[in-house]
């Protein structure tokens, strides 16, 4: 019921604004940005979940640089008797509520778009990079056929620049998986701003006076961004959206460096054709582009690297208990066989569980797979700095331990760890574990060690016991 009363009222205000007579048309403006827009700001702060309202204290702020420069505006054009308010100090509080818009954007995007930094950088890089090109190409040869004075060509620059970053960010997160009316809104909202930026600029009278029109574009912006406050999916708009995947891809590499370039190229072109262009708007597009670019790269290059290292963890891990898998094991012991190494300080202990396929059987494969990743844990505690716990496969684990009386130390361990009972299944349950060492001998290979390990196991099963350990030591 409020969006509906405050969209109409808002509307209307927006649609008659020309009918009413030129000298009484600030008070619909003021009804719109005063009585309006500020009053629907507050209502969304107190909607929004706490530790979510910066966005909507930031949009306050925004709103408050705005109708200060209105005012500023308005006592001008009437009391000061002057044509138009553009290009006086109002300007500086216009940039300064684009400011906070744009900071109260970035804000909403943190919030929202937490899963897609990646493609909001795209998108305020895009953005930028096609303002800078609508400045040079459209604006600013407006702007100096009216003979513009430098402050206010500066004012509206920057104003475009922050506009346009604040569109292309915005837009980003609309097009996300969770569509929120509200976000729709305050998107459409800035780009209308955006819009009436540029017919400030574009229209223009012989005598330099914008027409009256372009505030028609300008409130219905605040219109915009006042439906956003009072939407009931505002409590919505910090709700993270889906993050999409995000590569290195060559095209969106050639993307970036087409955006980077495009501003520079632009200028050069109008440059070669004896046309004006804009030094400021080459030292912001470096200043602004370049960075952002390099910070895009970085992270696509860091998400590479973790992709890579995610696979390198699987294809080295054993999904169940998070121990070095087979192949892990066997590349470990190849390294520490290899020539040069102290081989005989190197002693693999074959582990198998015993009573293993008792506890599996009677309560279950989860059971079972409750107890793998216990008797792992345990394992981890009973090896020493440097030595290698790995599932061999099944309930079978290889111990690689380094350094003198690895056997003694290391089985006492896993016999006062065999003692104990383990939970699995919601029950207590007890196993035993048959270990065969081998210590590794000069000119040994990997199979080798491992067979004789693997022998000696065989050997200790013959005397397995539950909860005790049976230890043989291969010849």
């Amino acid at each position: 019921m409020l969006l509906r009363c405050y969209a109409a009222v808002t509307t209307l205000l927006v649609v008659t604004y020309l009918a009413w007579p030129f000298d009484l048309r600030q008070w619909p403006f003021l009804l719109v940005t005063l009585g309006a827009v500020m009053p629907a700001v507050v209502v969304a702060l107190r909607r929004a979940p706490r530790g979510a309202r910066s966005p909507w204290w930031l949009m306050l702020t925004a709103m408050t640089f705005f109708n200060v420069g209105n005012l500023i505006w308005i006592w001008l054009a009437t009391a000061g008797h002057r044509a138009s308010g553009d290009g006086s100090i109002a300007e500086l509080f216009y940039s300064g509520g684009g400011l906070f818009l744009l900071v109260a954007a970035i804000a909403l995007v943190r919030l929202r778009g937490r899963g897609d930094v990646g493609g909001i950088i795209d998108s305020v890089i895009t953005a930028v990079a096609l303002g800078g090109v609508l400045w040079d190409a459209v604006l600013l040869p407006a702007l100096s056929a009216q003979h513009q004075p430098v402050g206010r060509q500066l004012s509206l620059f920057f104003a475009i620049m922050m506009i346009s970053g604040t569109f292309g960010a915005m837009l980003r997160v609309s097009l996300g998986s969770d569509r929120s009316a509200s976000v729709w809104l305050f998107t459409g909202g800035v780009a209308l701003t955006l819009a009436g930026d540029v017919a400030s600029v574009l229209a223009v009278d012989p005598a330099g006076v914008r027409a009256d029109w372009t505030n028609m574009v300008y409130l219905a912006a605040y219109a915009a961004l006042g439906c956003a406050a009072v939407h009931p999916s505002v409590g919505r708009v910090i709700a993270a959206g889906q993050a999409p995947e995000d590569d290195l891809t060559r095209g969106r590499l050639t993307f970036l460096g087409v955006m980077l370039a495009l501003t520079p190229m632009v200028g050069g072109g109008r440059a070669m054709f004896g046309l004006s262009t804009d030094g400021v708007l080459i030292a912001f597009s470096s200043a602004v582009l370049v960075p952002l670019v390099m910070v895009r790269v970085a992270r696509l290059a860091a998400q590479r690297r973790a992709a890579e290292q995610a696979l390198h963890h699987l294809a080295t891990r054993d999904g169940l208990t998070g121990l070095p898998n087979r192949g892990a094991c066997l590349d470990a012991l190849t390294t520490a066989l290899a020539p040069g190494t102290a081989s005989d300080e190197l002693t693999v202990l074959f582990c198998d569980l015993d009573g293993f396929k008792l506890v599996n059987d009677r309560l279950g494969h989860a059971a079972g797979d409750e107890l793998l990743i216990a008797v792992a844990d345990r394992l981890r505690g009973c090896v020493r700095e440097g030595d290698l716990v790995s599932r061999f496969g099944g309930d079978e684990f290889v111990l690689v331990c380094h350094g003198p009386q690895a056997v003694r130390a290391v089985s006492a361990r896993i016999a006062e760890m065999t003692a104990g009972p383990f939970r699995a299944g919601g029950a207590e349950v007890r196993i035993g574990v048959s270990v065969g060492a081998a210590e590794a001998r000069p000119g040994d290979t990997t199979d080798e060690l491992i067979r004789r390990a693997d022998l000696a196991m065989y050997q200790a099963k013959k005397s397995k016991s539950v909860g005790a350990l049976s230890l043989v030591l291969a010849a």
